[in-house]
């Protein structure tokens, strides 16, 4: 198991877009991940857009670095149509050339937003998602490259109603990997216990870790830094941290001190 950034800090954040030129943009945030001490960089193009840079850009001495790619926003957010599909693949082609350039080992996205749709229009939806990773899993796998599909169940907005759903979706394509969101899934009410029995036997490829709780509105219970929720981080990281080469991503919203003593707090917790 590894540590890999995400968020970069909101002070280092506010820096960047001070910096005018662009390979000092990129400097800056090599420097960062060594400063907190990561051995990984989980890159999410929307994230880097609003640093005011463009993946295509990644210097070659971020291979020092292990890499994997985030296409959150970037990637599936709304199936309705075989135009939706076709938009999906363009960018799906476009960020499998940068993975394939900097031997990026994951490319993740998410499900499919239903938020508002009706029960047929959810059911066009996976029909369509079905498609989508019918055609793209042998392609990214054919690359040396995993496909994952993040654990967002919550059933109000995304495609799967809980893990149950997932899991049935997942035993369907077992060459598809598995990207746990941890504060997602306990916000939902899964317990640690319940996740790890669920998915520890899955395909697991990567983890997306801040501490969350339960009961509170949704900016308030997700993507803490770690000792502000309630998440239980060292039974969560020995219940997976035996996978070959999984990813343990940061994605917490919290300042430069939070997010170098949260990492601190795992690192400390996988050594224990």
């Amino acid at each position: 198991m590894y540590f890999s950034m995400d968020e970069i800090g909101y002070e280092n954040a506010l820096e960047v877009n001070g910096i005018k030129a662009v390979d000092e943009k990129w400097r800056f945030i090599y420097k960062v991940a060594k400063s907190y001490g990561f051995e990984g960089i989980h890159f999410t193009p929307s994230l880097y857009n609003e640093l005011g840079l463009d993946l295509n850009t990644i210097p070659e001495y971020f291979g020092e670095f292990k890499l994997t790619m985030h296409l959150g926003g970037a990637g599936v957010r709304k199936l309705a149509s075989d135009e939706d599909c076709a938009m999906f693949s363009e960018t799906m082609g476009r960020y499998l050339k940068i993975a394939e350039r900097h031997n990026m080992h994951d490319i993740s996205i998410h499900p499919p937003r239903t938020f508002t749709m009706t029960s047929e229009e959810r059911e066009m939806c996976e029909r369509l998602f079905r498609k989508i990773v019918d055609k793209w899993l042998g392609v990214v796998l054919g690359r040396g490259i995993s496909l994952s599909l993040e654990t967002h169940v919550t059933g109000e907005y995304f495609m799967f109603n809980g893990l149950g759903e997932y899991e049935k979706f997942i035993d369907e394509y077992p060459e598809l990997g598995v990207l746990i969101d941890v504060s997602h899934n306990f916000y939902d009410g899964f317990s640690v216990d319940e996740i790890i029995k669920r998915l520890s036997g899955k395909n697991v490829k990567g983890l997306h870790l801040s501490d969350a709780r339960q009961g509170v509105d949704f900016r308030e219970g997700t993507h803490l830094a770690v000792g502000e929720g309630d998440i239980d981080f060292g039974k969560i990281l020995k219940g997976f941290k035996r996978i070959p080469n999984i990813y343990s991503v940061l994605e917490i919203k919290a300042n430069n001190e939070s997010m170098a003593k949260s990492l601190e707090i795992l690192k400390a917790v996988i050594v224990g």
